[in-house]
């Protein structure tokens, strides 16, 4: 076909190419080739929250077909790409998933939003940091999407200052029990697993005193409640931990070594975030252009002046984003993710910004008019977006310290 014939020009070299013919083969079989999303207006749902809200009903429906595009995926071999072949992986490098991510994305599949933090940054973070028998047993699980997993990191009193967290781990013959509270954490409601980072040492500094597990979310004394957001939806919950028992062979990585493995999975994370939102950022700002002309204010010379800003950064971060893409994930620092997610993030701030100045009181008054009010939610989940993967503050603090060679802030 014409169309695999462009497809297979993505491959670089004779094993890619037979790669890229293998992966389009198994990809026409199981899904239709993605149309072109041009945005009219209004036409469908504006699709503005920048948070997934489902129903639990709905919800637990997209986790099941996730996992059942996922369980495809595994069976023709291209579920865990890079992982280890004893594992059931295919060992190959990071430039075969970025070009199978790239064919993929050129077709209509199910949304894989449930099962994103596992097979990103949980499976990451077991894969490169825990047993083989963890590994084998979990980390490979992900992947097959036989299991969900979600992230125990954030806690109510210890947001941006993750090494502050207060949930305590104490070890009773070979048992860890923990007890406290986690917070933000989503697929809470589902997950089969959680990565939980714990105090075990409360007498040490505190970057010392953390390790991390993996959780099963059965366990007994684990509590977890939807939270509901400010936009009307709960893609959140708050996850309660009351003498939970996790046996010594879930713990990952060495006690006391919790905040290596920390800080591992969080670039894993904004990895993730990076690579599914700039395509979502580049709907928005044409959807935002044409409610500029429908306003009549395109001629306005104010406007005109914000939108050149926004579409200039717009691009600018798009490109940033694709040259970190072409870069082996092991030449990359961190930096580029933590710069990615910025450029992303301020992007998002700049286009509610914009969206407000166009819409004046009908931003915040619901009328029901296409296009209007749903851009409050964006503005609203813009400012989780700098939250989540790590706070734009610690982001620039670390960015300043370790890029710019600026002196340590205080502490």
């Amino acid at each position: 076909m014409a169309f695999d014939k462009d497809l297979l020009e993505l491959a670089e070299g004779q094993e890619q190419r037979a790669f890229a013919a293998d992966a389009l083969a198994f990809l026409t079989t199981h899904a239709a080739r993605r149309a072109e999303q041009a945005v009219r207006w209004g036409e469908g749902e504006e699709r503005l929250a920048l948070f997934h809200e489902s129903s639990g009903e709905q919800e637990l429906a997209e986790a099941e077909a996730a996992r059942a595009w996922q369980r495809a995926r595994w069976e023709a071999g291209f579920g865990w790409i890079t992982g280890p072949v004893e594992h059931g992986g295919r060992g190959l490098p990071d430039s075969f998933d970025r070009l199978y991510r790239m064919l993929e994305g050129a077709f209509d599949v199910v949304d894989m939003s449930p099962l994103r933090i596992g097979l990103s940054t949980v499976q990451s973070a077991i894969r490169y940091h825990g047993t083989a028998e963890q590994i084998g047993e979990y980390a490979a699980s992900l992947m097959r999407g036989d299991r969900i997993a979600c992230q125990l990191f954030s806690e109510p009193e210890a947001g941006s200052d993750l090494a502050g967290v207060r949930t305590r781990g104490r070890r009773v013959a070979g048992v860890w029990r923990l007890d406290g509270q986690k917070v933000w954490t989503s697929n809470g409601n589902f997950a089969d697993i959680g990565l939980a980072l714990v105090r075990t040492d409360a007498e040490v500094a505190k970057h010392k005193g953390l390790t991390m597990f993996i959780v099963p979310m059965d366990t007994p004394g684990i509590l977890v409640r939807p939270l509901r957001q400010m936009t009307g939806g709960a893609s959140f919950c708050e996850v309660f931990l009351d003498d939970v028992a996790v046996p010594d062979s879930l713990r990952v990585g060495e006690p006391g070594g919790g905040w290596k493995v920390a800080t591992d999975t969080l670039a894993h994370e904004r990895r993730a975030t990076g690579d599914r939102s700039h395509e979502i950022v580049a709907r928005a700002t044409e959807l935002l252009w044409q409610l500029a002309v429908r306003s009549g204010r395109d001629t306005d010379p104010l406007i005109r002046d914000a939108w050149a800003k926004l579409y200039t950064n717009v691009r600018a971060a798009r490109f940033q984003q694709q040259r970190m893409q072409a870069t082996p994930e092991e030449v990359l620092t961190g930096a580029e993710r933590a710069m990615d997610k910025l450029l992303l993030v301020n992007n998002m701030r700049a286009i509610g910004q914009l969206a407000l100045d166009l819409l004046g009181s009908r931003f915040t008054a619901d009328t029901g008019e296409w296009g209007t009010f749903n851009w409050n939610k964006w503005l609203m989940g813009a400012l989780g977006y700098r939250i989540a993967g790590g706070t734009d503050e610690v982001l620039r603090g670390m960015l300043g310290e370790r890029v710019l060679g600026l002196p340590r802030e205080p502490k």
